[in-house]
């Protein structure tokens, strides 16, 4: 190795990298006339997608000693640091605004299939015929249920450490779920959910339930 001695060596190198790369500069830099813009663009790419160095070399079947020398004079470690800061800032909003598109989304799945539960039980309510209740198709009201399970699950997951140091920190949304559910923006960060037709669910089901033990008796 020659005595020329570089600073600011980027640290995601090893010494033996450091090592030859200085070896790279004190012999000329042999074939970096030869590099075209194309070859870095490529290099670089894959160097932020996470490659080292020995895998860009044998990717694109370049000289590692090149590639490293490039890296170096064009600080790429600082860019890759500088695009991981950048990402840092933007994904808990990010986050946040695909948990909500996804909650909209399934707020508009839990009412049509709320809308099914609510007409059903609404003509047996009306009728008092049985075979009203008898011809709801259970599958759809378990969907229903199941639905308003997953957009709970989805508003409130599991708190994370910081969330747990911070037992006072409110969840992103607050959920009150009904039958027939509804949106309203209470704030920025709280969403309301809520619904008139649960009561008429529930008072449907307690009369087929009575009828059933007259029956019975």
């Amino acid at each position: 190795m020659g005595s020329l001695t570089l600073i600011d060596m980027p640290q995601d190198m090893t010494k033996e990298e450091k090592e030859s790369v200085q070896d790279f500069i004190v012999n000329g830099c042999p074939g970096l006339l030869k590099v075209q813009q194309s070859d870095i663009f490529k290099w670089f790419d894959l160097y932020m997608a996470g490659k080292t160095y020995a895998e860009i070399a044998t990717i694109t079947k370049s000289k590692k000693d090149l590639i490293m020398y490039i890296a170096y004079k064009s600080t790429w470690m600082d860019k890759r640091l500088q695009h991981y800061a950048d990402i840092s800032l933007n994904i808990l909003d990010k986050i946040k605004q695909a948990r909500l598109d996804s909650a909209n989304n399934m707020v508009t799945i839990i009412k049509a299939l709320g809308k099914y539960c609510e007409q059903k039980y609404n003509r047996f309510l009306t009728t008092n015929d049985q075979s009203m209740i008898e011809g709801i198709d259970t599958k759809i009201v378990t969907q229903y249920f199941k639905a308003m399970e997953l957009l709970e699950k989805l508003m409130n997951p599991e708190e994370d450490p910081d969330t747990k140091k911070n037992p006072g920190q409110s969840p992103l949304v607050n959920i009150n779920m009904g039958a027939g559910a509804t949106v309203r923006q209470l704030d920025e960060k709280t969403l309301e959910i809520t619904d008139e037709t649960a009561g008429d669910l529930l008072k449907s089901l307690a009369i087929l339930k009575k009828e059933k033990e007259e029956k019975s008796n």
